[in-house]
């Protein structure tokens, strides 16, 4: 509880080097460069240093973290400056974050052990159906024409057609959708179009994207529709659907 800098440096440094679990709660400042730069002022937060090599940093509201790094990021410490620096580098693609702690409120590190597995219930096509009999959860006024509509080299999800007469294609996703999502939606609208000689839109429907695949989205002409399984959930309680089914994330 309330080290000074130089003890939260060594413990730090123990728990990088022990490659333990370590939590901070601290005034901090954060920098990021990468594929774009942010800076976050002086606030106090939670600062997580996994022993993955992840790195995520809370703000102390909302469950998303604020700023973070994936897996396998090599992380460092030093005191500069009168701030303990702790430093998170992902090599390819190259991206750096930075958080500058001027206080530490709390610390604490450890090995941690977890080999249980993670089962949530509630597959792609469980939410595709939950979706195509409920289109509204997408878009206002679509209407559905076929599930698993078959096309050359696969099957679209659901296929709507919009307020203005044109088609949809959705691709559903569960969990964080990355770029192969949007090749194989690309890949499904353009056979679409080629069979049919019609205007063609393409949706991908998950609960979150990957880095950069939102500026994919935008330079293939596609869409993004972020879910939210809690949601989904009570639409499936109203419903009168077997529970067995989903699990919310409470």
């Amino acid at each position: 509880m309330r080290p000074k800098l130089q003890e939260a440096y060594e413990a730090v440094k123990r728990a990088l080097e022990c490659v333990h679990f370590c939590i901070l709660i601290a005034n901090c400042e954060v920098k990021y460069w990468g594929r774009a730069s942010s800076k976050l002022g002086r606030g106090q937060r939670v600062i997580m240093l996994k022993q993955d090599g992840s790195v995520l940093v809370h703000r102390p509201y909302g469950y998303e973290p604020v700023n973070w790094q994936p897996p396998g990021s090599r992380l460092s410490a030093e005191l500069k400056d009168g701030k303990l620096v702790v430093r998170a580098v992902r090599l390819r693609p190259w991206e750096e974050l930075v958080v500058e702690v001027y206080e530490v409120h709390l610390l604490a590190h450890c090995k941690l052990r977890d080999d249980a597995r993670f089962e949530m219930y509630g597959s792609e096509g469980d939410i595709r159906d939950l979706l195509a009999n409920n289109p509204e959860l997408i878009e206002k006024g679509l209407k559905r024409v076929e599930v698993e509509r078959k096309v050359e080299g696969g099957s679209i999800d659901i296929l709507f057609i919009d307020e203005r007469g044109r088609l949809v294609v959705v691709e559903v996703k569960r969990g964080t959708a990355g770029a192969e999502a949007v090749i194989q939606l690309k890949k499904y609208v353009e056979r679409l179009k080629g069979e049919l000689g019609r205007d063609v839109r393409g949706i991908l429907v998950a609960e979150d994207l990957a880095r950069g695949v939102r500026g994919l989205l935008v330079r293939e002409g596609l869409e993004f529709k972020k879910i939210d399984l809690r949601k989904l959930f009570e639409v499936s309680k109203e419903q009168g659907a077997s529970l067995t089914h989903w699990l919310t994330r409470c």
